[in-house]
């Protein structure tokens, strides 16, 4: 079995996973596992050995992971994407599919900056590929910091970050917005990238939804963090299996089915080997 989880966050003071090994429940028979971006937040204090350490809980574990980059872990592998089913299941973390990477960030403007000035230094990589976009958003998410110390559990530090997601307004609005429009935003996407995608899955935004756009069905697995909650992906053959992620104390097991979609027939291609 494929399972695919996204946006854990692990280590940030909002994420309610404060052990890796209360994700056990959800790594029991799986064959292939798919970090969808935001594993962790290897840009602000953490070390290399801390970000092994997270490498090697998952790989003792389960016999293929991969660990697909965000836009808080963008050197964590090479890989930014997966695809199996002959590409009609596609996962990427979704932050390729907005121009501002984090629209509704207080650092929104120095995101852009730095993507503007990543993109000055290589045109030769363009920016309508998925393969040029994406390097440059990568190269300018890599040793970006935030604005608050992640790990920080105080209540000052759980004030401050309140605040600056909710201030100035623009900012939530902004957040509602890509909600509304991130689904169709990678349909369109989708069709010039990967045309062979049927189900698509992303994360980075934190809004655990499925949408249906004619043939094409778009799954956000939300996180770890905030009240939302998570939802995570599983195939079995040729099938697709939505489940929402259930807390039981401090452990996470797969939950109540949301959805099940069945992929359009034709060869499959086999599971990708690990990153």
């Amino acid at each position: 079995m494929l399972r695919i989880l996204s946006d854990l966050h692990f280590r940030d003071a909002s994420s309610r996973l404060r052990r890796l090994a209360s994700l056990d429940p959800l790594l029991a028979g799986v064959e292939e596992l798919w970090l969808n971006g935001d594993t962790c937040d290897n840009q602000t204090g953490m070390t290399l050995q801390q970000v092994e350490e997270i490498r090697a809980f998952f790989r003792d574990r389960v016999p293929r992971v991969r660990f697909i980059t965000g836009n808080h872990d963008p050197d964590i592998s090479n890989e930014h994407e997966a695809r199996t089913s002959a590409g009609r299941l596609w996962a990427t973390h979704g932050d390729v599919f907005l121009d501002d990477i984090v629209p509704w960030s207080s650092m929104r403007r120095q995101l852009r900056e730095r993507v503007n000035a990543v993109r000055g230094a290589h045109p030769e990589r363009g920016f309508s590929t998925f393969e040029g976009r994406i390097a440059t958003m990568r190269e300018a998410c890599t040793g970006f910091g935030r604005e608050c110390d992640p790990e920080r559990r105080d209540a000052w530090s759980r004030l401050r970050r309140m605040a600056l997601e909710l201030f100035p307004p623009r900012q939530p609005w902004a957040m509602l917005q890509t909600w509304r429009t991130i689904a169709d935003r990678a349909v369109t996407a989708a069709a010039v990238w990967r045309p062979q995608a049927q189900v698509i899955v992303t994360g980075h935004v934190h809004f655990p939804k499925v949408w249906d756009r004619g043939d094409i069905t778009v799954i956000n697995l939300g996180a770890f963090t905030g009240p939302l909650g998570a939802l995570t992906v599983e195939q079995h053959d040729q099938k697709v299996v939505v489940r929402r992620v259930d807390w039981q104390g401090e452990s996470c097991y797969p939950g109540r089915i949301v959805r099940e979609i069945p992929l359009a027939s034709g060869p499959s291609a086999p599971l990708s080997p690990t990153s």
